[in-house]
């Protein structure tokens, strides 16, 4: 009897958890759209929508007059009310610490981005981010309650322990406790993420792949990496260091990396490397990438030079294609900036590539967040903590 009793508890907790993640992703929606997703019995949602009511987290709305409800009683919409909890989303780039305030849909309450600069040291990130975080918190204080923060960051990390270890070319800055440190200032729980796997999530929950079960997020920016999701699982691997495809070896005798090794894909493949060769071999003097991948959506010169760039990226995602059997590829951070046209073409020859050929097509996306996808899956690292149970229940349910 006393397993029957656990079961039926684990049931509930697992029900109410499925109902929210479900109206987290869809942005609300009807009782029937949520019985038919979750193939709950209508009483089951029922109940778990009513609890929501009841806590402030939903309220009903009528639909618009132009929606075909059929006949019969009007469906009431269910919506996320100003009271309903937020969560705080953070990327900490080589450049900037940026942060939203986020609605459980995702919706931006409030941002602000705070540089860093020369000198920065241990003692001054860790004052930023702070700083950041209290004026987010601040910001929606009063209405709704604060479930965590999610820091998406550049690597690589320790994400069991919330550490920063020893980020290449970031003012030797190495082995801080962020997620210790700010829990202790801030009093919220703090969720430390790889800025990569972060955009992968808020792919997952909220974009381009939320009916995938597999696929790659791949970060061009300064740095190289992807963030693997299988099965509907996130991949970190033994240590928490799967993605690093920056650092496989595409020429023995290329240029050594930061790594120490020779002929890593980030010594060609990232952001600075493409913007040094352009300035070098097109003398097109572009400030920054997206006026390169202007420049590449203009003329034809410049987006051959690029794809011919991006070759090894290509053969990268063909191999990580051929192990891993993705329905898609996304392109996020400063590879959203691609043109289409590049897109589709890296797409072509991805699917020449693979062994599957035809009978496995791949297709290589776009970010649905654009250049900022680490951000809001910083937002999105939190949300699956709650859609997990392991972070904000009573803040939805009262217990």
């Amino acid at each position: 009897m006393k397993r029957k009793g656990l079961n039926s508890v684990q049931t509930k907790t697992s029900n109410r958890l499925l109902v929210l993640q479900l109206l987290c992703m869809m942005g609300g929606g009807s009782r029937t759209e949520l019985t038919k997703r979750t193939r709950l019995a209508k009483m089951t949602v029922s109940n778990i929508t009513a609890e929501l009511l009841q806590n402030g987290v939903l309220y009903e709305k009528e639909p618009l007059e132009n929606e075909n409800q059929g006949a019969g009683r009007k469906q009431m919409l269910l919506s996320f009310s100003e009271h309903a909890p937020a969560v705080i989303g953070v990327w900490l780039s080589r450049d900037s610490c940026m942060g939203i305030a986020a609605a459980v849909d995702l919706e931006v309450l409030q941002q602000r981005t705070i540089p860093l600069e020369e000198g920065e040291t241990a003692a001054s990130l860790l004052s930023k981010l702070e700083d950041l975080c209290a004026f987010l918190r601040d910001s929606v204080s009063g209405k709704r309650e604060v479930v965590g923060v999610g820091i998406a960051s550049i690597g690589p990390l320790d994400i069991r322990q919330g550490v920063l270890l020893n980020p290449p070319n970031f003012y030797g800055i190495q082995d801080i406790p962020i997620g210790e440190e700010l829990e202790k200032r801030l009093g919220l729980p703090v969720f430390l993420e790889n800025d990569t796997n972060a955009g992968a999530l808020a792919e997952k929950y909220f974009g381009q792949c939320t009916d995938c079960t597999d696929f790659v997020y791949v970060g061009l920016t300064n740095g190289l990496s992807m963030g693997i999701v299988l099965r509907d699982s996130l991949l970190h691997g033994r240590h928490g260091f799967a993605g690093e495809a920056g650092h496989t070896t595409i020429d023995p005798m290329g240029a050594v990396c930061y790594c120490g090794r020779r002929g890593c894909l980030e010594t060609v493949c990232t952001v600075p490397a493409l913007m040094k060769a352009a300035n070098e071999e097109l003398d097109c003097r572009c400030a920054d990438f997206e006026q390169l991948c202007g420049l590449c959506a203009r003329s034809g010169q410049a987006a051959d030079w690029i794809l011919t760039k991006l070759g090894p990226l290509t053969e990268a995602l063909a191999n990580v294609s051929n192990i891993l059997d993705p329905e898609k590829i996304i392109m996020g951070h400063e590879g959203a900036l691609l043109p289409q046209g590049i897109l589709q073409a890296v797409e072509k020859g991805v699917n020449e590539k693979i062994l599957a050929g035809k009978q496995a097509y791949i297709s290589v996306e776009r970010s649905s967040f654009g250049a900022l996808a680490a951000v809001y899956g910083a937002a999105a690292v939190v949300l699956k903590k709650v859609f997990d149970g392991q972070a904000g229940y009573s803040l939805f349910f009262g217990e």
